[in-house]
C-alpha cells in the first residue's frame, strides 16, 4: 500500500506522463531513423511502395506542418484542461480537481500530443539534405502518428464534456469511494484481532507510561502503515497506540503514536516513518474524503450564486448509496495483534453516527429551508436504515432526531409538512420506534 502512496503521488504531477511519453518518443525517433537508414540502404527500398516515400524537401514540409499543428493542438488542450479546472473550482468542489488531474486519460492525451511533436521535431533535427537524392520513410511515420493525435484530440473533447457534467463526476467519486471502502474493509477483515482487556496487555497498558512520538511537521496524516506498524512492535516487543486517524490534520508536535515498552528499543524515527504526513489529503483509504466531496458539491449548488437543488438531491442520493454499502460493512476493527496473538498496535475508528454527521449536516444546515433537500435526506435515511443490521440503526436513530430538530422551527407549506411527516412515519418504523412517530411529527 506504501507503494500506492508513492503512485497516487507521481499520478497528481502534471509532468509525470508527459515527461515519461516524451522520453519514449525520442527513443521512438532515433529508432525510426536508423529502421529508416536499414531499409532504404538495402534491397528492401524497392519492396516499399513509392507513394510511401518522400524526398528530402516534401519530408521536411511534412514533418514541419506536422509539428506545428500538434503545438497548436496541446495548446488547445491544455487551455481546455485549464477551463475545466475553473469549472470544478467555482461550481464543484477544490477538492475535485483532485479527480481530474489524476485522470489517467487526461494524463495521457496531453502526453501523447507532447510525445507526438517532439517525434516530429527530432525526425525535422536529423534529416539532411545529401549530394545524391535520397528518398525517406520517417515521414510516413510521422503521419501516422499525426492520425493518431487526432483520435484521440476528439477523444480528449469527448472525455471533457463527459467529466465536466455533474453526475458523472459526483458518479466517477461515488465509485472510487466504494472501491476505498471495498480495499480497506476487505483488508481490515483478513488481520487478527481481538481486544485488549482479554489478554495480558491490558495491565501493562493501564500502569506503564507511554512513550509519545510526536509529528515533525504539520499536514494532513495520509497514510499509517498498520503492517509495518505490527511488525516494528513486534520486532521491539512493545505496544502501539495510533492517537490520530487518516485524514487528520496534524501540526508540528502533535502526539501521533504512544508506545509502551522498553524505550532503549524504540527508534523514533523508525516509528514516525511508517505515518505519512502530506500538505493534502489523499483518498486513499480515506473513506470520509470521498464522503466530504461528495457532501462539498451539494452544499455549493445550494449556495445563491448557483441555487441548484436539483444537484445537492443528486449528492444526497449519492451519500445515501455510499452510506448503505458502509453499513453492511464491519468496519475497520481497532486492535491488531502479531502472528502469535499478542496485543502490538491499537487504532483510532470513526462511529457511523460521524460519517452521517460528515455526509448529511452541511447539506442540511444551508438547505432546511428547501422541501426537496429535507425529503430527500429523510428518504434517504429510510434506504440506508433498510440496508443497515440492528447494531447501525441506533446510530442512523440518534441522527433522526438530529435532523428533525434542526427543521422542525421550520416553516414548510401544509402539503409539504404532510410529506414530510409521511418521510418520518417510514423512517420510524424502519427503524423500530413506531411509538416515537406522533412526538417527532412536525406541526
Amino acid at each position: 500500500m506504501a507503494r500506492s502512496v508513492n503512485m497516487l503521488r507521481l499520478r497528481t504531477n502534471f509532468w509525470f506522463l508527459p515527461v515519461f511519453y516524451g522520453g519514449v518518443a525520442l527513443l521512438l525517433a532515433i529508432g525510426t531513423l536508423l529502421l529508416d537508414h536499414y531499409f532504404m540502404a538495402g534491397k528492401v527500398e524497392k519492396l516499399i511502395p513509392s507513394i510511401f516515400l518522400s524526398n528530402i524537401d516534401l519530408a521536411q514540409t511534412i514533418l514541419s506542418s506536422i509539428a506545428s499543428s500538434l503545438l497548436t493542438m496541446t495548446t488547445i488542450t491544455f487551455s481546455t484542461i485549464l477551463v475545466v479546472l475553473t469549472t470544478y473550482l467555482s461550481q464543484f468542489s477544490p477538492r475535485a480537481l483532485q479527480n481530474f488531474i489524476t485522470d489517467h486519460a487526461t494524463q495521457r492525451v496531453l502526453g501523447i500530443f507532447t510525445a507526438g511533436f517532439i517525434y516530429s521535431i527530432i525526425l525535422l533535427l536529423f534529416l539532411k539534405e545529401t549530394k545524391e537524392e535520397q528518398l525517406f520513410l520517417v515521414p510516413s511515420f510521422a503521419v501516422a502518428i499525426a492520425i493518431l493525435c487526432l483520435i484521440v484530440f476528439v477523444f480528449f473533447i469527448q472525455h471533457v464534456t463527459t467529466w465536466i457534467q455533474v453526475s458523472n463526476l459526483l458518479h466517477n467519486i461515488t465509485v472510487e469511494t466504494l472501491e476505498c471502502m471495498e480495499e480497506l474493509f476487505n483488508d481490515s477483515d483478513n488481520s487478527t484481532h481481538d481486544a485488549p482487556w482479554d489478554d495480558w496487555e491490558s495491565k501493562e497498558i493501564t500502569t506503564k507510561e507511554p512513550i509519545t512520538i510526536m509529528s515533525n511537521k504539520p499536514g494532513y496524516v495520509q497514510y499509517i502503515d498498520i503492517d509495518a506498524l505490527v511488525k516494528i512492535a513486534y520486532e521491539t516487543d512493545c505496544i502501539v497506540r495510533v492517537e490520530r486517524q487518516q485524514g487528520d490534520y496534524i501540526n508540528e508536535h502533535t502526539p501521533m503514536l504512544s508506545i509502551w515498552g522498553s524505550g532503549e528499543k524504540i527508534e523514533n524515527e523508525s516509528f514516525r516513518s511508517l505515518i505519512t504526513v502530506s500538505i493534502a489529503r489523499a483518498p486513499l483509504e480515506d473513506v470520509e474524503f470521498g464522503i466530504r466531496k461528495v457532501t462539498e458539491i451539494g452544499v455549493r449548488a445550494l449556495s445563491p450564486g448557483i441555487n441548484d437543488p436539483s444537484t445537492a438531491v443528486h449528492c444526497i442520493e449519492q451519500l445515501g448509496t455510499l452510506l448503505s454499502k458502509l453499513t453492511s460493512m464491519k468496519g475497520i476493527k481497532p486492535f491488531f495483534n502479531d502472528v502469535y496473538r499478542n496485543l502490538r498496535v491499537i487504532v483510532k475508528t470513526p462511529d457511523f453516527f460521524s460519517y452521517l454527521d460528515i455526509a448529511f449536516s452541511p447539506i442540511i444546515r444551508y438547505g432546511k429551508i428547501d422541501f426537496d433537500v429535507i425529503h430527500s435526506v429523510l428518504d434517504v435515511l429510510k434506504l440506508i436504515s433498510d440496508h443497515s443490521p440492528p447494531f447501525r440503526k441506533e446510530a442512523i436513530w440518534k441522527y433522526t432526531l438530529h435532523t428533525i430538530e434542526s427543521i422542525k422551527e421550520e416553516k414548510y407549506l401544509e402539503l409539504e409538512r404532510e410529506r414530510l411527516n409521511t418521510n418520518i412515519k417510514d423512517l420510524c418504523y424502519s427503524l423500530g420506534y413506531g411509538k416515537d412517530i406522533e412526538r417527532l411529527k412536525l406541526k
